[in-house]
Parts: structure tokens; sequence; C-alpha cells
């Protein structure tokens, strides 16, 4: 009788543990980006509000080399609580951090348009955020939890069949694949913002946010724009609309 009154609040508490747990993970998360907002507002700052160059004649101007002198002594802050590990060293899915020809690691991704562009530069020149001085800040990623160490969303982009579909091109439609990525409770992502303030993103909430200059936040994959709940992969019909 004893054993199956400890199994029986076992199987009761364990399901609200492990959400604690996930939960806790996800708060150390965001507490990260927060770290990642001080770093970038003391380099734009610095910087005459200007952010670093991006990726000009196959030439990628990468910002975790640039920005190291900055969160080197502040841990590993380069990854996600819940994604420390590369796929090497055992990391699998979403949990995985991505690793680079240098040696570097993380399981964060910067929003590709923002950084200070030169003509020239991948996708053109002037769909990007090269500085702090735009309005709806609030709204305009920089770093979120991200499969890879960069992307170039658009409100065309479509999301991953499976959770942790990796992008198959290079084309705009799959840029949004590296975020698009349920790490956290309740179909989230955490995500830091150009006014530096970080918070969960909604899988879906994704297409609402200004990725680019001219990014429709009212595009074909939200509400507003016509998505049906039916029109998502199968894996994300359950988690909000937006």
């Amino acid at each position: 009788m004893v054993i199956a009154i400890i199994t029986l609040l076992l199987a009761i508490l364990l399901p609200g543990l492990q959400y604690a747990r996930k939960q806790a993970i996800s708060v150390a998360c965001e507490e990260n980006l927060h770290q990642w907002g001080i770093i970038l507002e003391a380099y734009t700052d610095n910087n005459d509000g200007r952010f670093f160059r991006g990726m000009l004649d196959g030439s990628w101007n990468d910002w975790i080399e640039i920005l190291r002198p900055s969160y080197v002594k502040k841990g590993g802050i380069t990854c996600c609580p819940a994604a420390t590990k590369t796929r090497d060293k055992g990391g699998r899915g979403v949990f995985v951090a991505w690793s680079d020809e240098e040696g570097d690691y993380g399981s964060y991704g910067l929003n590709a348009w923002v950084c200070d562009a030169e003509k020239g530069t991948v996708f053109g020149d002037k769909l990007y955020f090269r500085h702090t001085g735009f309005k709806g800040r609030q709204n305009i990623p920089v770093f979120a939890d991200c499969l890879g160490i960069a992307s170039w969303p658009d409100q065309n982009s479509l999301p991953p069949e499976y959770n942790g579909q990796l992008p198959l091109k290079t084309t705009l439609t799959e840029q949004m694949k590296d975020f698009c990525i349920n790490r956290h409770p309740k179909g989230t992502v955490n995500c830091l913002f150009m006014d530096w303030s970080a918070r969960p993103v909604g899988l879906k909430e994704l297409w609402k946010l200004k990725w680019h200059r001219n990014f429709d936040t009212q595009g074909p994959w939200t509400r507003t724009g016509g998505a049906k709940p039916g029109d998502w992969p199968a894996w994300m019909k359950g988690f909000k609309n937006y």
C-alpha cells in the first residue's frame, strides 16, 4: 500500500517538477540575453549607435569574434542553458549548440538584418538595421534562441515541417527555421530586442516581429494576413496564434 501511494504521488508530482525545471532554465536563458543587451548597448554607444559590419563578398564579419572581449569574462552566455553541448559532445535536436571553424560555439543566433551593412552585402543593403536609431525598437529582434550563428528571416519564410528542421537552402523562405524551435515551455523561444529588453516569444509570434526594415508584420503567416491554424505544420498547430 505504501509503495502504491508513493508511486501515485510521484506520478502526480513529476510532471510539475519537470515543468518547473524547464521554466527555471528558460528564466536563466532570458537573463543571458539581458547580459547580451548590456554588451550590445555598450558596443553601439561606443560606435555612434552603429552595429558591426555584416557579410560582404562572401566574408562574414563574425559577431561572436567581434564581441569576445566583452563577453569572455561573463561565463557561458553564448549558450542557452538548455543547449550547451555541440553535436560532437552529445547535443541533439533543438538542444544542440552550433560551432564554427574557429572553435567558437553557442546556441543563440543573431538577427542578421541587424548590422551596419555596406553595398554589396548579402540580400542587398536596403533592408538592414544599421544602427539603434529606429522607431519600434521593442519589436526589432537582435538575438534569440537559434540553431545557427545568424539568419535572415522574412515574412515569407516557411515554418519548419518538424521541430529542429534546419534551413534547406540559403533563400529567404528558409531563414526562419533556425529561430522557430520549441526549446522552452509553452512553445516559446527567448529573444533580445533592440531596446535591450528580453522576453519569451511564441513560435507563431516570430512572424509578428520586425526582423528587417520592410518586414510585413501582418504577412501571410499571421492571423491578420489570413493564416489559419490548419496552415501550420502538425507539430505547431496547438501553439498560440498571432
